[in-house]
C-alpha cells in the first residue's frame, strides 16, 4: 500500500470505526478482545504506526523526556539509562540526555532549560540537587524522578536500593566463610547510600562479635585507582584477610592490589564489591558482589515518571528496591582455617 496507512483505511479494513481503532492501538478501554485481536491484525498487517508527534501536540506535549545524569562514563549510569530507553522506546517516547559532571550549577541550568516545555518530564541520576534546584523543580511542576539520590529526605518522589540490608548481607557471606579481620572501603562521603551501606557492615560484624577497627576503613571515592591505593596500605600495614568495598570498581582495584602484594585471590584474601556491573563477571576471578538491578531501576523510574505525566498519583513518593549477593570466586575461607585446611587435604586438591 503506497503513501502512510490512515487510522481510516485500517478501520475500514476492520470492518469497525475509526473511534475504535484509535482507542486499540492507544490503548483505551472500550473494545472487545476479539475486536482488538482483529484490529491489531489489520494494522500490522498494513504497516499501520500511530503518528505519535500528531497525538503529542493534540496533547500539548512534546513526546521527549529529559534524563540528566552526573556523569556518563561510569558503567553505573549507563546501566541505567539502558533502562530507561529501553522503557521509553516500548511508548514511542524520546530521550534527550545531559551530564552535569558534579557541577550544580549546570545542574540546575539543565532543569531550567528542559522546564521551557522542551520536555514533558525529567528523570535525574545521582543528581547534586542543591536546595535552589529543587524549589525550581516544584516551581515549574515539571514531573520528575530521582534516581539514587544523595539524601533520602529529598521532597521529590525518588528510587533507591535497599543499600544497608544489601551490604549486611554481604558482609555477612564473609563471616559465615570464617572471616574475622575484615577491612572496609568507603565511597564518597557526603552521599547517603556511603552511610547505609557502611551502617549494614557495621551491624553485621558487630551482631557476630567482631569488632570494626578504624585503622581497618578506608574512605575511597568509588573510583578504582582509590580502591587500588587503599587496599593496598591496608595489606601493607593491617593485612586483613578480607575487603569489602562500597562500589565494584573499588573492589577491582582492591583485587589488583592484592595482586600487586603477590596475594592470590581468594586464596590469600577475599574480596566483595557492591553493584555488580558488567566487569564484575568479567573479571579475573568473577567478583562476588551486591547486585543493584540497574536496568530495571532505570525501567520502574521511568514507568513511574509516566504516570506522573499522565496525571496520576504514585502510590509511594520514595521507592525502594531489593538487592541480591552475588557469589563469584573472589571469596573463600580464610587461609589457615579449618575450612580451607578440609578442603585443600580433599583428593584432588594437590594436598600433600
Amino acid at each position: 500500500m503506497a503513501g502512510r496507512v490512515t487510522i481510516a483505511q485500517v478501520a475500514e479494513e476492520a470492518g469497525v470505526s475509526a473511534m475504535t481503532v484509535s482507542n486499540v492501538v492507544n490503548g483505551r478501554p472500550g473494545a472487545s478482545e476479539e475486536t482488538r485481536r482483529r484490529v491489531m491484525e489489520v494494522a500490522g498487517r498494513l504497516g499501520y504506526r500511530p503518528n505519535v508527534a500528531a497525538r503529542n501536540l493534540k496533547a500539548g506535549r512534546s513526546g521527549l523526556i529529559g534524563l540528566i545524569a552526573l556523569d556518563l562514563t561510569s558503567q553505573y549510569g549507563l546501566e541505567i539509562l539502558r533502562g530507561v530507553a529501553d522503557e521509553l522506546a516500548s511508548v514511542e517516547q524520546e530521550l534527550l540526555v545531559n551530564a552535569t559532571y558534579h557541577d550544580a550549577v549546570r545542574e540546575k541550568d539543565r532543569i531550567q532549560f528542559l522546564a521551557n516545555g522542551l520536555v514533558d518530564g525529567v528523570l535525574m541520576i545521582a543528581p547534586v540537587l542543591e536546595d535552589d534546584t529543587v524549589k525550581l523543580l516544584r516551581r515549574q511542576k515539571l514531573p520528575c524522578v530521582i534516581i539514587d539520590p544523595r539524601r533520602l529526605d529529598v521532597p521529590l518522589p525518588r528510587l533507591t536500593v535497599d543499600n544497608y540490608h544489601g551490604m549486611r548481607q554481604g558482609t555477612q557471606h564473609l563471616i559465615d566463610l570464617g572471616h574475622t579481620r575484615i577491612a572496609y572501603l568507603r565511597g564518597v562521603e557526603d552521599l547517603e547510600s556511603t552511610s547505609l551501606r557502611f551502617q549494614g557492615f557495621e551491624d553485621a560484624m558487630r551482631l557476630a562479635g567482631l569488632e570494626v577497627g578504624e585503622q581497618l576503613v578506608a574512605s575511597c571515592d568509588f573510583s578504582y585507582a582509590s580502591g587500588f591505593r587503599a587496599a593496598e596500605r591496608l595489606i601493607d600495614e593491617h593485612r586483613p584477610t578480607a575487603i569489602v568495598a562500597g562500589a565494584d570498581l573499588m573492589a577491582l582495584g582492591a583485587i589488583d592490589a592484592a595482586r600487586a602484594r603477590g596475594l592470590d585471590v581468594p586464596a590469600d584474601i577475599s574480596v566483595v564489591g557492591f553493584d555488580d556491573l558488567p566487569q564484575a563477571a568479567q573479571s579475573y576471578p568473577g567478583l562476588t558482589t551486591v547486585r543493584q538491578p540497574l536496568h530495571d531501576m532505570g525501567q520502574k523510574a521511568a514507568r513511574a515518571l509516566l504516570s506522573l505525566i499522565e496525571g496520576q498519583r504514585l502510590l509511594m513518593e520514595h521507592m525502594e528496591v531489593g538487592t541480591e549477593l552475588v557469589v563469584r570466586n573472589s571469596t573463600a575461607p580464610p587461609p589457615g582455617s579449618a575450612q580451607t585446611t578440609a578442603e585443600r587435604s580433599l583428593p584432588g586438591t594437590g594436598a600433600a
